[in-house]
């Protein structure tokens, strides 16, 4: 994200990081809901297409759903239910805390078996985004005793174990106020960190462990199936027709984002996306690795970066800000590999990767496909920002690379709205005034309000045939047909979660939108980008030679340890953008 960083203000409309008031939160414990009256086959019919719907992934016909009823005039059973959907609702929001308000006046006993697995499950899963590990793997014992499928006793095993590996190992000696079943699966945990550690035979120390547990759950062969069976696979992406990669085992993921200060909104829609991607593993039947995150708008990134390697991190994603992305590098012995969530120039360090929505893969996307459609003298249009300097130095050097030749570049002041001016200047350095021979393309730089005036001032000059090739700024990642039907002549890359069909991930943009309500049009490449983060991770040492289809663009590894992205392009027709294919 160009936009994180303390130099001059870039004027990509999709980053600007201004938060509208939040939206109101439907169902809250004591709000006021509309009733029908309806009888209880009703009501638990109402119930049961809540849960469906749920299922689906379509959250908020779910909360519609339950919107129609009124908890006082349930019964014991179907309250139960009720809450169970709607602390349901709240962890799909990121909201745990509120989910386990919920769940504590929840009598499970009252709850039919799949409701109460349902509970169990949803428990587990908010003691892990709260950091309560130890409730967490309690919830998920008693989870154990409810599941009768085997592929879920397994997932649920290691669940338990990996969960544990994640604690620290002050924390996780054994105590003897714990239950002997926890007291069982952290030993184990214990032994089978200390295996993963060392790399040494931990045989031996299992047989003991089975003499001093004797009936312990995982004595069955679910514990078998664990150390045998490879680590879950990241779901084949059908568009790439790529089979799906087989991921490095990952205990614990630290998550180093702001959640205050200017960069809040940026860090909050990541972290949507990184959830998102967490709840689609789950719903997957998937054994999902916890996450945990770390503020990063406050406090030193070091510290952090160390704090979350004691607590047990065995991957960091993160920092987000360019200047504290050089500051670890500069500060840390990064034991534990970081997947930093933006790109710094000419920054390599052994463990650090860098992944984000660099203006680099843009420029390349636009220079690629104005070559393909056959240009090859081209004028180069862009602010005067720090930010702008770098994107026409990134267009010149993806333009030259494609063996295309730069007739001349100008900036302009979009504070001045003169962007028609410095290109009637533009063109009267290359040409004779007034004519635009010889130059066939503009690869331009320009929020989506600049863009329009230009689109104007090419009308008013008559230059039907003079192209523009934009980079996405020019977009806001919502169609507007009113206010972008002058750009019909304006091709322009962006990413394939914008467009339908390009990206067949778990996760749809649609299915975070409710997430996203209050923050600023254009961070859904911010969401995208945190669902692209979390399944890299496991992606990581093999990205160099098979790409990977994600929400960003079809994803790479270069020799800096960057992240490369290829893009979808597109071209307004009617004020809408229609896509015509990657960039590649």
């Amino acid at each position: 994200m160009t936009a994180c960083s303390t130099g001059p203000a870039d004027n990509r409309a999709q980053f600007e990081l201004k938060a509208k008031p939040a939206a109101p939160r439907l169902s809250q414990p004591d709000a006021p809901v509309k009733s029908y009256g309806l009888a209880d086959g009703q009501a638990f019919e109402r119930l049961l297409n809540a849960d469906a719907l749920l299922q689906a992934g379509d959250i908020d016909a779910a909360q519609k759903q339950l919107d129609l009823l009124r908890q006082a005039e349930l019964s014991p059973e179907q309250r139960g239910k009720y809450t169970v959907l709607a602390a349901q609702i709240d962890l799909s929001m990121g909201d745990a805390e509120q989910a386990l308000y919920r769940l504590k006046t929840v009598r499970p006993l009252l709850l039919e078996e799949a409701d109460r697995i349902s509970y169990y499950r949803s428990l587990a899963f908010g003691y892990s985004l709260t950091g309560n590990v130890l409730q967490a793997v309690s919830s998920r014992i008693r989870l154990g005793n409810l599941l009768r499928e085997p592929k879920q006793q397994q997932d649920n095993v290691r669940a338990i174990v990996e969960t544990l590996a994640s604690l620290p190992d002050d924390e996780a000696a054994v105590a003897p106020e714990l239950s002997a079943e926890l007291q069982g699966w952290m030993a184990l945990a214990k032994i089978l960190k200390l295996s993963r550690q060392t790399g040494t035979d931990s045989a031996a120390a299992i047989n003991q462990w089975r003499a001093d547990y004797p009936g312990h759950a995982a004595n069955a062969e679910f514990l078998q199936a664990y150390l045998t069976s490879p680590p879950t696979v990241t779901p084949a992406d059908s568009a790439s027709g790529h089979e799906p990669l087989a991921p490095v085992a990952i205990p614990a993921i630290a998550v180093l984002l702001p959640t205050s200060g200017p960069y809040a909104p940026a860090g909050k829609a990541i972290k949507e996306g990184m959830l998102a991607a967490y709840r689609a593993e789950i719903v997957g039947g998937a054994t999902a690795v916890p996450l945990k995150f770390y503020d990063s708008g406050q406090e030193d990134v070091v510290q952090l970066y160390r704090q979350a390697v004691t607590d047990g991190a065995k991957h960091v994603v993160g920092p987000l800000v360019k200047e504290q992305i050089e500051t670890l590098a500069a500060n840390a012995e990064l034991s534990v590999p970081v997947l930093a969530l933006n790109h710094v120039d000419n920054l390599q360090h052994d463990n650090l990767y860098q992944f984000g929505l660099s203006p680099i893969d843009e420029a390349q996307a636009v220079a690629r496909k104005a070559r393909r459609d056959g240009k090859q003298r081209v004028l180069i249009l862009v602010p005067n920002t720090g930010q702008g300097q770098r994107v026409g130095n990134y267009l010149t050097a993806a333009w030259q690379a494609q063996g295309g030749t730069v007739a001349g570049m100008q900036s302009y002041d979009p504070r001045l709205h003169d962007i028609g001016a410095v290109l009637e200047r533009l063109l009267e350095t290359v040409n004779h005034p007034g004519a635009l021979q010889g130059v066939e393309a503009l690869l331009l730089s320009a929020n989506a309000d600049a863009a329009r005036e230009l689109a104007v001032q090419l009308k008013y000059r008559q230059a039907g045939g003079f192209t523009v090739y934009a980079m996405p700024t020019i977009y806001s990642g919502r169609p507007d047909p009113g206010k972008d039907a002058e750009l019909g002549a304006f091709d322009f890359c962006d990413i394939p979660w914008l467009f339908d069909n390009y990206y067949q991930g778990p996760v749809s943009r649609a299915s975070l939108q409710s997430h996203l309500q209050g923050l600023s049009d254009g961070l859904d490449r911010l969401a995208a980008l945190g669902v692209d983060a979390y399944y890299l991770l496991n992606l990581l040492p093999q990205l160099a030679v098979q790409p990977y289809a994600g929400a960003t663009g079809k994803l790479g590894l270069n020799a800096e340890n960057r992240v490369t992205r290829t893009l979808v392009c597109a071209q307004f027709t009617g004020g809408v953008p229609v896509p015509n294919g990657y960039a590649d």
